[in-house]
């Protein structure tokens, strides 16, 4: 038994090394790697590269091998070997036609699918963003809300909500450092180039890939792409409301450097409108955001990176009375260093520290025209966090073994006040901090036969507030062209939003800010989840269930009446609350010769309870279907986006009927006289929502074999002008009036409920560039 085990081990060995595009030089990943031995006892192993082109192969065969590469998209990489390499190799794809029918074999996962190349997160990349009908431009954000693990609030508002949790439970990490408020427009638009983005990815439960993150709610992690390597390249785009513009290429040996920004025009082209007396108002509001990325490579899987980003907006805005002024400037910083390296024979180090500050200004101001002048709100402050996260990934020949550490530091420093009462925010002052000292580890390895598992845990150190334990672990099987698994985890968080979700403000605007939890419990999510994937040919199916439930959240009080709920509010008035999610989820993509569709089904049910009162949160939605479609014919693309969503909550109204004045022989009422009676809060559903957006891009030959093109496009949203409503207000009319036969005044009241729209039918148009 010991000479076989022996003889067994002197067999395999381990083949590390780095996948990269031959062009550019750039790291490939979700490249499958195959190592196969030529001798007479054939055996295989695989391997898939990372994020930075990194893989491994343990258990590989030894003596004569022949070592393989495939990825969607290119040209089939492979290589004999006498004896499999110790030191690590370096594979250079280079392009080739696509054939569709083969990619369920050839590739670990197919370029523009979001679903081929994760079992448990949503992916996109620049083929799949672009694959979209733009609004506006293409922004990362909307394609993500394609998941159907994901669901926007609005029209108005990109950043997505996961599994009925709220934004401050799912933070968006760029290169792994926290972005705050990443948007612009108040959360129209991403505030990302996608210009810069290599995929991003959303995860969408606590556990698993989401563990080194810490969240309440999953996350969403946006990975940039490296500079080229092999030469200068200028790309960008022209659009209607903004600009952008990358600048890439070679520093030297082994290093590269990616700068790209944008800025927008709109208060130019306002202005411009206003003097043509097009319209009548200047829209006094300009935003840019810069990035720029360095990375130098030291030979094999050894990299170090470091990214650097900055936006700011704001708006200055006179009303056209002059009697009134509004000052509004935010705006992000970041920063953040990566290194990578090899451990041993089979695993990666990995070391990333980073800092990102969110910092805001805030005054509006009345009667500046007549003294004294009153200030109806002022304030601002910031919000920063700084990290440092160590892990150690080991591939071993019977599993993955994953190890790590984590130190975090939230700032938050507020302060609001106010003459009156305002629409936006609860006048407060905040100064607190948070440390976070966490580490986690999990091991991922098969059972036998088709079985396997993963689990883990993390713990966390509150200093002052409390130390948590989140486990997780799941059981999956792998059949020949399906899989299943089911998993459970928990996890914790110690920092809490401003934002009441209940206000109507929070439809029109994604704008959050955040505090630390002060005082124990804190928040906690445990959830359980099933899932079944299944491939057959160009069609992939995955259907997932799951229930959460989360504790100890930190609510606004409900007052009932969304109209007058504060967007923003003091977190001394926040109280404990808790909330629940369940729902089923189907994704589907199919791609054959040049048409390739993605579709997401979801149902759910989402509830919040503040007190003894549970009830549904405005911004849920029982059913939503989403279905994208791209068909590419004669050099351009022509897409569409369909959506069909349930109405979201509204209170109904029952009955309006008039109190006091007993008595007086009158039928003639005031609004004081009425009383509106209302069913159970957010008992009622508006209309259901429907859209249809289309797009065109002229892409040519020259676009798709990496050479220089210009790209046009255009766009179409809200094709059939769909009158999809955000919100419904009680509007009471009276009409008072003589009676015909009697002096007496009589009154007639009607009460409508006027709806709030969303997105109206609009057009955009744009170039988009690349030499």
């Amino acid at each position: 038994m010991v000479l076989t085990l022996l003889a067994l081990a002197a067999q395999q060995a381990t083949l590390t090394g780095i996948v990269r595009d031959s062009t550019g030089l750039e790291p490939v990943s979700f490249a499958e790697v195959r190592v196969s031995s030529t001798g007479a006892a054939a055996r295989t192993a695989t391997g898939i590269s990372d994020r930075f082109g990194a893989f491994v192969v343990p258990n590989a065969p030894t003596g004569p091998v022949r070592v393989e590469a495939h990825a969607f998209g290119y040209a089939t990489w492979s290589r004999e070997y006498d004896e499999l390499p110790d030191a690590p190799v370096t594979i250079l794809l280079g392009p080739a036609p696509i054939v569709l029918d083969s990619l369920a074999v050839e590739a670990g996962g197919r370029r523009g699918d979001p679903i081929s190349v994760s079992r448990d997160a949503f992916v996109v990349d620049p083929a799949q963003i672009r694959a979209l009908p733009a609004i506006v431009e293409t922004d990362v954000l909307r394609a993500i809300a394609m998941s159907p693990s994901a669901s926007a609030p609005s029209d108005f508002v990109s950043v997505p909500f996961v599994r009925g949790g709220t934004s401050e439970g799912t933070p968006l990490l760029l290169d792994g450092v926290r972005l705050f408020n990443p948007f612009h427009l108040g959360g129209f638009m991403s505030a990302v180039n996608a210009e810069a983005v290599d995929h991003a990815t959303l995860l969408p439960s606590s556990g698993a890939g989401a563990q080194h993150i810490g969240s309440l709610s999953g996350a969403i992690e946006i990975a940039t792409r490296d500079g080229s390597r092999d030469r200068h390249r200028v790309a960008g785009a022209v659009g209607l409301a903004s600009s952008r513009l990358s600048v890439e290429g070679p520093i030297g040996g082994g290093a590269s450097y990616l700068v790209d920004g944008r800025r927008t025009y709109i208060d130019l082209l306002t202005r411009a409108l206003k003097w043509m007396e097009a319209i009548p108002e200047h829209f006094p509001y300009s935003f840019y955001d810069l990035h720029a990325k360095v990375t130098k490579d030291f030979g094999g899987v050894r990299r170090l990176s470091v990214t650097g980003y900055r936006n700011s907006e704001g708006i200055q805005y006179d009303d056209s009375t002059g009697n009134s002024e509004v000052m509004f400037n935010w705006g992000n910083a970041a920063v953040a260093a990566h290194y990578r390296d090899r451990l041993g024979t089979g695993a990666f180090l990995d070391v990333t520290v980073g800092h990102s500050r969110f910092v805001n200004d805030f005054i509006g101001l009345d009667d500046i025209n007549w003294p004294p002048i009153d200030t109806i709100l002022a304030g601002g402050g910031h919000m920063s966090e700084d990290r440092a996260d160590v892990r150690v990934t080991w591939h071993a020949a019977r599993g993955t073994v994953t190890a790590g550490g984590q130190v975090i530091r939230f700032e938050g420093d507020h302060d609001f006040w106010s003459s009156e009462v305002s629409d936006l925010i609860i006048p407060f002052t905040l100064r607190a901090s948070q440390w976070r000292i966490g580490a986690f580890g999990n091991v991922a390895r098969p059972l036998g036969g088709d079985w396997s598992t993963r689990a883990g845990i993390r713990a966390d150190h509150f200093p002052g507030l409390a130390t948590t334990l989140s486990p997780f672990a799941e059981l999956s099987y792998d059949g020949s062209w399906w899989s299943a698994r089911i998993s459970a985890a928990r996890s914790h968080q110690a920092v809490a939003s401003l934002r009441n979700e209940e206000s109507i403000g929070a439809s029109f605007l994604a704008y959050d800010l955040l505090a630390p939890v002060e005082r124990a419990p804190v928040p906690r999510n445990t959830e359980i989840s099933a899932g079944w994937e299944g491939t057959r040919g160009a069609s992939r199916l995955r259907l997932d269930a799951y229930a959460r439930k989360m504790v100890h959240l930190r609510l606004p009080p409900l007052v009932g009446d969304p109209w007058k709920e504060t967007t923003l509010g003091e977190p001394a008035l926040r109280e404990l609350g808790s909330g629940t999610a369940r729902g089923v989820e189907a994704s589907w993509s199919w791609a054959r010769g040049p048409v390739s569709t993605v579709g997401t089904y979801r149902w759910s049910r989402a509830t919040r309870t503040v007190g003894e009162f549970t009830f549904v949160p405005r911004f849920h939605r029982a059913h939503e279907v989403e279905l994208g479609t791209a068909l590419e014919t004669g050099g351009s693309t022509w897409s569409a986006r369909f959506s069909l969503r349930s109405g979201q909550p509204v209170t109904p109204l029952l009955a309006v009927v008039p109190v006091g004045r007993h008595g007086t022989g009158e039928t003639h009422y005031s609004i004081g006289d009425l009383t509106v009676l209302g069913g159970g809060y957010n008992a009622g559903r508006l209309p259901r929502y429907l859209r249809l957006d289309l797009g065109w891009r002229r892409w040519g030959d020259a676009a798709r074999s990496g050479e220089g093109f210009v790209a046009p496009f255009v766009s179409v949203t809200n094709v059939f002008s769909a009158p999809n409503v955000l919100a419904g207000e009680l509007r009471v009319r009276i009409d008072t009036y003589d009676g015909p036969d009697r002096p007496v005044r009589e009154s007639a009241v009607t009460v409508e409920r006027s709806y709030l729209p969303q997105m109206p039918m609009l057009a955009f148009f744009g170039l988009e560039f690349r030499f």
